[in-house]
């Protein structure tokens, strides 16, 4: 299973961001009683295991590859030395989740609070001493490169990360780390199914759960500045209610970078862009409810407005509202009873 070159190239040749239509090229997750059977398994990586420590070994291992970049989630008890490369071009980043001995990454003891991180063409060089659960990523340079240009106004992850400690909170690791396995079980159940859309969603999490570590070092636009960009922002997230726009293309449009965007939106309107924008789509649900024409469903409804993850969708309209979406469009419809809620 160690990479066709189909999957490997497809990943390589990686497009302008922003035209990419994200495909799912492979999937899968199996157990491993073997430690070489789980190494050699990795699409797309040239790498070898030795088993340490004592005991059978017990193996689990996640991967999604998309088209634009691959997520994954390793676990394994007791202990692996891990040797080799990961794809070409790429940059690998790991976030444990759960680590009980000690990790050591070319050479260095990786601390509490470190992600791990390998650049392109790197030996892996990877030791881990007890059990441990590993999210991961691997993203193409490009791609990264883009990322940090419209949301951190640098040109890339500089290799100097490799060199110095990259400190976040422990706490913060795990919960990342937590996310991206998340993230991949979504893709995993959504193979063959989810729609490009959906799938670019979830890419586009994928990239800001991992480089969102990345410390910003932008310098802070003036006020007056700032208050220009609060109302372009407003005015672009009411006219793209049905197709809402992530961070990194709210930066690219506008012309600005992460820190400038969420400093403007919160001295404008006391909430981020994030917030505001799911606030600003709740009340577009809530007035084709409250309004209903030929869409006499929540679940109609909520589709068309871009909520995808219905139990979430409803939990927020609650908060929001005070009642849950079945609700509104029930008493809009005259019925006693709630109207196709959605799970």
């Amino acid at each position: 299973m160690n990479g066709s070159s189909r999957v490997v190239g497809a990943l390589e040749r990686s497009v302008g961001v922003g035209q990419r239509r994200v495909e799912i090229l492979a999937a899968f997750e199996c157990r491993y009683s073997d430690f070489d059977m789980m190494a050699e398994s990795a699409i797309g990586w040239d790498q070898k295991y030795d088993h340490i420590g004592r005991g059978g070994f017990d193996g689990r291992l996640s991967q999604v590859v998309l088209n634009t970049l691959q997520v994954g989630r390793e676990r394994w008890n007791p202990g692996i030395m891990q040797r080799g490369s990961a794809p070409e071009g790429c940059w690998v980043v790991g976030l444990p989740i759960v680590a009980e001995g000690s990790l050591h990454l070319r050479g260095r003891h990786v601390g509490p609070g470190q992600p791990l991180l390998v650049g392109p063409c790197d030996d892996i060089a990877f030791t881990a001493t007890g059990a441990t659960d590993l999210a991961m990523a691997v993203m193409p340079v490009d791609q990264i490169e883009h990322w940090m240009q419209i949301r951190r106004g640098a040109p890339g992850l500089d290799r100097k990360y490799l060199d110095r400690p990259w400190k976040v909170a422990e706490r913060e690791i795990v919960r990342r780390g937590a996310i991206l396995a998340r993230l991949l079980r979504l893709l995993l159940t959504s193979a063959g199914d989810a729609s490009p859309d959906a799938l670019a969603d979830i890419e586009g999490q994928v990239v800001d759960v991992v480089l969102g570590m990345v410390p910003s070092t932008d310098v802070t636009e003036p006020l007056h500045r700032r208050a220009r960009v609060a109302m372009k922002l407003r005015d672009m997230l009411m006219g793209h209610v049905e197709t809402p726009p992530s961070i990194s293309v709210m930066c690219e449009t506008l012309g600005v970078r992460e820190r400038t965007l969420s400093l403007a939106c919160v001295e404008a309107f006391g909430r981020p862009p994030k917030a505001m924008l799911l606030e600003i789509r709740l009340n577009a649900v809530r007035r084709a409810l409250v309004h209903p024409t030929a869409e006499r469903t929540v679940t109609a409804v909520a589709s068309r407005l871009g909520f995808s993850h219905f139990g979430n969708f409803a939990a927020e309209y609650k908060r929001q509202f005070a009642e849950l979406p079945s609700v509104t469009l029930a008493k809009a419809l005259g019925t006693s009873q709630p109207v196709a809620e959605p799970h």
